[in-house]
Formats: C-alpha cells, structure tokens, sequence
C-alpha cells in the first residue's frame, strides 16, 4: 500500500525511514525542521501521524524522523 500527504514541490531535504528495498519504508520531505510531505510504502502508522504533523505545522527533529523504529509522532519538538 503506497500512500502519500503533504505537497514537495519545493522542500530542501529528503529524508528516509527505513530501506526503501525492503517492504515497509517511508519517504519525508523537509523544510527547514518542518515536514513539508510523506511517502509511506506499508507504513500506514508512519502516514496517519505525519498529517498530524503536517497539519499543525509543528517542527520535527530530522534526525529522530529518519529512525523508522521511532513513531513520527516522537519526533516533534516540544
């Protein structure tokens, strides 16, 4: 199941959780500290809290982010 939120159009980093040659992996595209899209592939979880994220704008910590063992949800900034 591939699925995708968020709009990359003009994102300065792209980011990977997990290995995109394995079966379950994501995608994020980042501004700055700020998640700017997602490509999920089986990682359903990965999808529903980054339109979360997305939707609040939040910051995120890009290097917690890439760790596909840690929920997105644990990667925002407080």
């Amino acid at each position: 199941m591939v699925q995708y939120a968020g709009h990359h159009s003009g994102s300065e980093r792209v980011l990977h959780r997990g290995d995109p040659d394995g079966s379950k992996w994501s995608v994020c595209w980042l501004t700055g500290d700020r998640l700017d899209a997602i490509l999920t592939v089986d990682r359903p979880r990965d999808l529903a809290q980054a339109r979360r994220v997305l939707t609040a704008g939040t910051p995120v910590d890009p290097d917690l982010l890439a760790d596909p063992e840690r929920p997105v949800r644990e990667t925002v900034k407080t």
